[in-house]
């Protein structure tokens, strides 16, 4: 394990590296090499050290259903980030999280954002759900507002505008995942069920519900409220 005053000094030494004195630059390169070569460390490394990873609960058990799913992959494609799933078992089953992963604090704020989404996107699917006739069949009822949320998340995505990494952000992010999450594998959520001529509806009310979300503004006041009680 190297120190972080150590990745902490390589990075001061490469950052100097680019000053416009010759001579300073050339000094903080050379320090940046010996202390690398002293730890073994390479470039990827070093940006590796840079990468943040905020954890945050999912809704959800062994198998997200899809429409979580959706929702971390477009919260990561907003803010630049990787999302990855996890799931522990304690004794009430299994309790799933996302990480998302990227470099200047976008981990964090994805974090907020899939966090805020999350709860309205459950709520929102949960009422409407309440909201179908009793005489519905349980599995119709889940399959209808399974339907609601994807449709309540296609109406939120046009808000999104994707932030693509650097390419040097985007090597240190893999680097990191080699390093600290090396058996990854794809993850497919739990599909909704096939829909039927009846369900048309469950899909026209989740856009119209989330046509509602103002997904900026929720966003920057639950990180603003997060920040003042830090």
């Amino acid at each position: 394990m190297i120190p972080d005053r150590i990745m902490r000094k390589i990075e001061r030494c490469l950052a100097l590296s680019s000053s416009a004195n010759a001579n300073e630059a050339g000094i903080a390169l050379r320090q940046a090499q010996k202390l690398m070569d002293e730890y073994g460390l390479t470039r990827l490394d070093v940006a590796a050290s840079s990468i943040e990873e905020k954890s945050v609960g999912s809704k959800s058990g062994k198998t997200p259903p899809n429409y979580l799913v959706v929702l971390a992959s477009m919260v990561a494609d907003g803010f630049g980030t990787e999302a990855i799933y996890s799931v522990r078992y304690s004794r009430q089953g299994y309790i799933g999280s996302w990480s998302f992963i990227g470099p200047d604090g976008s981990p964090r704020i994805s974090g907020y954002a899939y966090t805020v989404l999350q709860r309205r996107l459950l709520q929102d699917r949960k009422q409407y759900q309440e909201s179908l006739p009793a005489r519905l069949k349980r599995t119709t009822k889940i399959r209808r507002a399974d339907a609601f949320a994807e449709a309540w998340l296609a109406a939120v995505k046009k808000q999104v505008i994707p932030a693509a990494p650097t390419e040097e952000a985007r090597q240190a992010i893999e680097h990191y995942l080699s390093r600290h999450h090396d058996n990854l594998e794809d993850l497919t959520g739990r599909a909704t069920g096939e829909l039927r001529r009846h369900d048309r509806s469950a899909l026209t009310a989740g856009y119209e519900a989330g046509r509602s979300v103002q997904l900026h503004q929720a966003v920057e006041q639950r990180y603003t409220e997060v920040l003042t009680h830090d």
